[in-house]
């Protein structure tokens, strides 16, 4: 049962920014304490990076998407919207590509079975997992991993080869240039989280809802309705207003939509103002930040996504996620939908994702669909030489500028804090959850943090 609440007499009106998941939340938390919220989200449609288009009769993620055992927040959402029926467990495949074969990469035994480089470093390699695994799991440890580079620790610790022929050909395909900078807290949180999702060391379960995520988009979206929460889609906030170091209002873009509801609005101020954007988006539309402010929302710098989505006939391989070690190969993974869930969700067609993490400057990024489509036919004949052009009912192209913060390393020094320096305005973005990695999980979280904080200091301020 949902335990929703209506609005009390509380007349604070609060306006957030952006419609993702941190967004979503900080409205339905902040309208359970009776705040009157609005949020304003550019796209046509809520959920951000999760957001859906429709596929055989369903929904499907632009940017494929599940849960570990150990994403509670989200998953506690869905209990609480009613929606715990829909929250299943499914055990997943993942591999790993590299010279023209097919690894298993699950279990401790597949990694002693990588050919790809020698026994000896196989077992470097799954010891060093091992002692970060069993031995490192705590989040105390994280001073330790942030002071040093995944090159430094991996090549001290598992040797070159390990490094070379493992870990920076996945860095640079999903790092670009920045690869040999990345902290090492990147892949010891990975590990971490990764195991946990593991029941007994033989097999991975993953979560999804049924009805993809956009059953819970739509919870979302109906309980901040219910409780007189207000939605504008469409609607490009162009400046946070800022009087005298307070934020009190927004103004927004020239466009139709934008305008109509700024004409909604008219002139009213907001008491809280909660901007979830990226933040060299949120730098655009609020240029009074202190200069130390900014070097702040400055220290995590941005990797640009972009997704090929095909509708096939048949497989491309049996894995659900495979790893491309293979840096000749122009994308970092293949994400088969159909490998995970039942085809027979889809009508019986499989569903590939084609994943690629790159600088917004990159060729790729620029490319259309059709060129992308091109430019890696030739390439996905490496995992199946019989793919073709001719298995391809359907074909969708997605972009995203900012999908992979990247952090400095000792980056817990430099987090920009969620209350900014302007008064009543709250920064609330993925350059936040450090060292969490970006996902729909943490963002509930965010939003739910954010929410708290406004409300202690709406308490402070009465």
């Amino acid at each position: 049962m949902s335990n929703l609440q209506l609005p009390t007499s509380n007349s604070k009106r609060i306006a957030i920014i952006g419609g993702g998941f941190a967004g979503m939340t900080a409205a339905y938390e902040l309208g359970k304490l009776g705040y009157q919220t609005f949020l304003f989200e550019r796209a046509s449609e809520l959920g951000g990076l999760a957001s859906t288009f429709p596929i055989e009769g369903t929904r499907l993620e632009r940017g494929y998407h599940h849960w570990f055992t150990s994403d509670t927040h989200i998953i506690a959402q869905m209990h609480e919207l009613g929606l715990g029926d829909r929250v299943q467990w499914i055990p997943s495949k993942t591999g790993w590509f590299e010279n023209g074969k097919i690894w298993n990469m699950v279990t401790p035994l597949d990694v002693l079975r990588l050919g790809t480089i020698p026994f000896v470093d196989r077992l470097r390699l799954g010891f060093a997992v091992a002692y970060l695994t069993y031995l490192q799991a705590s989040k105390n440890n994280l001073a330790k991993y942030e002071k040093i580079t995944a090159l430094e620790w991996w090549k001290k610790y598992g040797g070159n080869a390990v490094w070379d022929k493992v870990w920076s050909p996945m860095f640079r395909g999903k790092f670009g240039a920045e690869a040999e900078h990345i902290s090492m807290v990147y892949i010891w949180y990975k590990i971490v989280l990764r195991i946990g999702s593991r029941r007994g060391v033989s097999k991975e379960e993953l979560g999804y809802p049924r009805g993809s995520y956009q059953v819970l988009i739509d919870a979302l979206e109906n309980a901040i309705r219910k409780q007189g929460g207000k939605i504008f889609c469409g609607a490009t906030v162009k400046r946070v207003v800022i009087e005298n170091g307070i934020a009190t209002g927004l103004q927004f873009a020239d466009d139709e939509t934008s305008q109509a509801a700024q004409k909604q609005l008219g002139n009213a101020q907001f008491d809280k103002i909660i901007c979830t954007a990226p933040s060299f988006a949120a730098l655009k539309i609020i240029s009074e930040f202190p200069r130390e402010y900014v070097a702040k929302m400055n220290a995590a710098k941005y990797m640009a996504a972009v997704l090929l989505v095909l509708k096939l006939k048949q497989p491309l391989t049996r894995i659900y996620w495979m790893n491309i070690a293979d840096r000749s190969i122009p994308f970092v993974a293949t994400i088969e939908q159909t490998n995970f869930l039942a085809p027979d969700i889809y009508n019986g067609k499989r569903v590939l994702y084609v994943s690629n993490y790159l600088d917004a400057a990159s060729p790729y990024f620029q490319m259309s669909r059709d060129e992308l489509f091109n430019a890696y036919l030739p390439h996905l004949q490496k995992l199946n030489p019989g793919f073709s052009p001719g298995w391809v009912e359907e074909t969708w192209h997605f972009k995203e500028a900012a999908a992979q913060p990247i952090m400095p390393l000792n980056y817990s020094k430099m987090i920009p804090e969620h209350r900014t320096p302007l008064r009543n305005l709250y920064l609330a973005n993925t350059t936040q959850i450090y060292p969490e990695d970006r996902g729909t999980n943490y963002s509930v979280l965010l939003g739910q943090e954010i929410a708290a904080m406004v409300e202690e200091d709406a308490k402070r301020d009465a």
